[in-house]
């Protein structure tokens, strides 16, 4: 269950996910996010990433999916254009209860913090999804992961969700899970279906 207590905060509706520990990163050269990001820095606070539910991520205000992610900007750069570069990675899961856009056009919301996962560890069954996420990930990062991350089931869930090629109305569907045994299960029904697939195509 969420805690009761709202929290204001900008929202930034992009047509991908961002889950808890992942990383994204963002151009930003609309006025509003430019003013977002300043201000955001300023005042060391994050910002709700949520999925488009319909509308576009440049122009007016989209509609977005209400459960989504707080995201804190880790990196930071301006080009010569203006443009900002940044890297946010994603924390705890909110639930974006009800908002209002600004003249500028930036989403702003109140909250809910979801509560986090259950800590609760890979199953003997889930061995092959772990297997396959170190595969993936080694060859980019040969220090990928702490010994205790790979043992959690919630976190190894997301990085995979992250990699693999999911829609994203299945992306949102896997962030809002509050099971984590539940989403690897899915991940590896999804990757059989992946693979079934690509043996139909040969």
């Amino acid at each position: 269950m969420p805690e009761l207590q709202t929290f204001a905060l900008p929202v930034f509706p992009l047509g991908s996910v961002l889950y808890p520990g992942g990383l994204l990163p963002l151009r930003i050269f609309e006025p509003r996010y430019l003013a977002m990001v300043r201000e955001c820095l300023r005042e060391q606070r994050g910002f709700a990433v949520c999925l488009i539910s319909e509308g576009r991520e440049t122009g007016q205000a989209a509609r977005f999916h209400p459960i989504g992610t707080l995201a804190r900007i880790e990196d930071h750069d301006q080009d010569a254009a203006g443009m900002m570069h940044i890297t946010v990675r994603g924390e705890q899961r909110v639930q974006v209860v009800a908002s209002s856009v600004r003249i500028d056009q930036l989403v702003m919301g109140q909250a809910l913090r979801l509560e986090a996962e259950p800590a609760t560890g890979i199953a003997e069954r889930h061995r092959p999804l772990l297997d396959l996420l170190r595969h993936a990930m080694e060859e980019y990062d040969p220090d990928f992961g702490r010994a205790e991350e790979l043992m959690d089931a919630s976190w190894v869930g997301f990085r995979l969700a992250e990699l693999l090629p999911l829609p994203p109305a299945r992306r949102q569907w896997l962030l809002e899970l509050t099971n984590p045994t539940l989403r690897l299960e899915a991940l590896a029904q999804f990757i059989e279906e992946l693979r079934a697939g690509d043996e139909m195509q040969r």
